[in-house]
């Protein structure tokens, strides 16, 4: 407890100090920018620093700043202690323990799901409550949200360990099958990450074309380093797969055959649409990857929102543009260089 008062005390001299100077340089501000001091408020300060000094800089943080002192070291000190000197929070020893607390419950939240589970498994009863498994993987507080997350609101300073624990414990939690109450804790920490894909253009995705026979189709163009494919892409098929006039066995390379059936096990759509492809150009490799980007494309209005979403993050839907580099003079290959024996076998010819 002492330890605790001149630490308050500690920080409440050094608030002190720094609204003293803080004050005097608004003053000054105040009367550079022609501005009465006690008409000066935040925004005429932040917009006279973005004059005064500007900054390239993309990192906001970085960029020159003049704010209260409490704004800048919000450490919030409450007697944590009752009349009778015990802590009022439970894991108050820890150092941490707001964190700690939500690491707790994480994991006893964890420790009640496995122990439903091994009832449901053993009785064969109904669960207690609903569970079901997330449809959307979830995407964690970064680095910098999660320190001033508990810095600003708990006073409290975590590392990057703890970063670490707290992002490997709530993604075991988010895998199991979860209650409503579970899900509302997950959802205080993190957001889904397929949220940005939902925003994706709806009718272009969905749009497709119909010919003479009555067939839903869609065609879409396909690129791979200087492969080019045209994949046509027709609903309700017999899974049938042609590739420039032949079928799957048009690759010889089993890598490449199972790169142009992915989409298609990804999807479940393997035996459900045709596919007619057309593709010139590049080698093997960069023709199957043409063809898989476009036919990633092509199947697009034929399945379910949820598949797209699973074309996007798996990375189907955008170009591949990695291409072979370029030999470097004096080596072998781009990155591979001669063997010693090799140089000296050469340079020995030019000897007399």
């Amino acid at each position: 407890m002492k330890a605790f008062l001149k630490r308050a005390k500690e920080h409440e001299s050094k608030i002190n100090k720094y609204t003293e100077e803080y004050e005097l340089g608004r003053k000054h501000l105040a009367n550079m920018m022609g501005i009465h001091p006690d008409e000066m408020t935040q925004e005429h300060i932040n917009e006279a620093i973005r004059y005064l000094l500007p900054s390239g800089l993309f990192d906001k943080g970085s960029r020159p700043q003049f704010k209260h002192p409490k704004d800048i070291l919000p450490l919030n000190f409450d007697f944590p202690f009752d009349k009778a000197g015990r802590p009022y929070h439970y894991q108050y020893y820890t150092l941490l323990p707001n964190y700690h607390c939500i690491m707790s419950e994480a994991a006893w939240r964890m420790e009640c799901l496995r122990e439903e589970e091994v009832r449901i498994g053993s009785t064969g009863a109904p669960p207690q409550e609903e569970m079901k498994h997330l449809s959307e993987e979830y995407e964690w507080m970064d680095l910098r949200t999660f320190l001033n997350y508990f810095k600003s609101n708990h006073s409290e300073v975590v590392q990057v360990n703890e970063h670490n624990r707290f992002v490997i414990l709530m993604t075991k939690l988010s895998k199991m099958r979860l209650r409503e109450q579970d899900v509302a804790f997950l959802k205080q920490f993190g957001s889904p990450k397929t949220s940005e894909i939902n925003v994706m253009d709806t009718e272009e995705i969905k749009k497709f074309y119909v010919n003479e026979q009555g067939r839903k189709f869609r065609t879409k163009n396909g690129y791979r380093k200087s492969a080019i494919a045209q994949v046509t892409v027709y609903a309700e098929g017999e899974g049938i797969l042609e590739i420039n006039g032949k079928g799957i066995e048009y690759f010889e390379s089993q890598y490449a055959r199972e790169q142009v059936l992915f989409p298609l096990v990804l999807t479940s759509s393997l035996n459900k649409v045709d596919v007619h492809a057309r593709v010139e150009g590049g080698g093997e490799m960069g023709q199957s990857g043409a063809i898989r980007h476009g036919l990633s494309n092509a199947l697009l209005p034929f399945v379910s929102q949820q598949m797209v979403n699973k074309l996007s993050l798996s990375g189907l839907l955008d170009r591949d543009s990695r291409v072979k580099e370029r030999n470097k003079p004096g080596q072998k290959k781009a990155r591979k260089q001669f063997q010693w024996y090799e140089l000296i076998k050469a340079c020995c010819k030019f000897l007399p």
